[in-house]
């Protein structure tokens, strides 16, 4: 092939297979998106932690404001969970555990609602575009699913079973 000046033009290239870098570079994403959700899980229970529960109430507090709509939260707190630790034993305290955070997740369904292990064993729900009356009504629903578990509670000094109190706030 002749070039414009006369002489002969030429093509040089580099041909590079990438598929393996490619492939190791969504395996690193892949591995960080599975870190980052286990950083905002309470190994416990498996639900939410205070990490994703901080969050959640910052950004669904700022949606609120901006758009003048309720926002509430619970704090669930295990009823003399002390006594129940200290007579059952911790491996049994943390399966109950386990059974209280199932229990309360089952009662909430929308996207948006986040139950969350707050600490030991309390417990937070938050929900978006809720207010006090819709609140009230969900704690009843909390406490009966955590009382339909029938965790036998010898050391309570208000049930025979396992039960919870809850706190509501609404905004």
């Amino acid at each position: 092939m002749q070039g414009t000046g006369g002489g002969v033009a030429r093509v040089i290239g580099t041909v590079q297979d990438i598929t393996e870098r490619k492939a190791a570079e969504q395996a690193l994403s892949d591995y960080r998106n599975t870190l980052e959700a286990t950083m905002r899980l309470d190994p416990l229970t498996g639900i939410a932690n205070r990490r994703a529960l901080d969050e959640q109430v910052a950004e669904h507090w700022q949606r609120a404001m901006r758009s003048h709509r309720a926002v509430s939260l619970r704090m669930v707190d295990v009823d003399h969970f002390k006594h129940y630790n200290d007579h059952d034993g911790h491996v049994e305290g943390d399966a109950c555990l386990q059974r209280v955070a199932y229990a309360l997740a089952g009662v909430v369904s929308r996207p948006d609602d986040l139950v969350a292990r707050y600490g030991g064993e309390e417990f937070a729900v938050l929900l978006p575009d809720t207010d006090a009356l819709q609140a009230g009504a969900l704690a009843q629903k909390l406490c009966a699913a955590v009382r339909s578990l029938g965790i036998p509670h010898a050391r309570s000094d208000t049930d025979s079973c396992v039960t919870v109190s809850v706190g509501v706030a609404c905004a």
